[in-house]
């Protein structure tokens, strides 16, 4: 049995902020976080080697370390200051953390910045809550989290499961029998050609 993972892909063009070194400096963080999941994508998210994965994990640790140094003396960072494309990068670096109290943490600053359109989107926040749910111990409550076992695509427990795609819905989410088959053409298990690769 393995943890998926998620690869979120975006632009990090130059913009002129407030704090452009500070923006580029995200953004440089989340690069190196796209591109090794990128090389781990070609080379079969389920079948990567030991090492490639070990390598991931230290990109993570690295990149969760420089952030929580950044984060020093102040709670988060705001539209103004770094850009949307600034905020999108940090989150990219709290999402693939594995610690569980940093992320923890970090969930409600993430709701506000979602709440306050900055940067953070409605699936950007369900990943977190549920990854965060879940390595409680708990329900996950809009179905994003799911493993690979035994060759087959396997959601995590829902909360409530009968009402999850109106939740989804809520954060601008397609349906979960959607996402399901978007992992699945994701993991090279099933092609869906009806799916869009470009949806997560």
């Amino acid at each position: 049995m393995k943890s998926l993972y998620f690869l979120i892909l975006f632009s990090f063009s130059t913009v002129a902020e407030v704090n452009l070194q500070l923006q580029s400096q995200l953004s440089e963080m989340a690069v190196v976080d796209q591109d090794i999941r990128r090389v781990l994508g070609q080379s079969g998210w389920h079948q990567a080697p030991e090492e490639l994965r070990a390598q991931v994990s230290e990109i993570d640790e690295v990149n969760t370390s420089k952030l929580k140094r950044i984060l020093e003396g102040r709670s988060w960072f705001t539209a103004s200051e770094v850009g949307t494309e600034g905020i999108r990068a940090a989150f990219l670096i709290i999402q693939h953390s594995s610690d569980l109290e940093f992320q923890e943490k970090m969930l409600p600053m993430l709701r506000q910045s979602y709440l306050n359109a900055e940067g953070i989107t409605g699936q950007q926040l369900a990943l977190i809550t549920d990854r965060v749910l879940l390595a409680k111990g708990n329900k996950q409550i809009y179905g994003t989290q799911a493993r690979f076992d035994e060759g087959a695509i396997v959601i995590e427990p829902i909360e409530n499961p009968v009402t999850v795609n109106e939740r989804r819905a809520e954060m601008g989410m397609p349906p979960l029998d959607d996402y399901f088959k978007l992992l699945e053409e994701m993991y090279g298990i099933k092609d869906h050609p009806e799916i869009k690769m470009n949806v997560y």
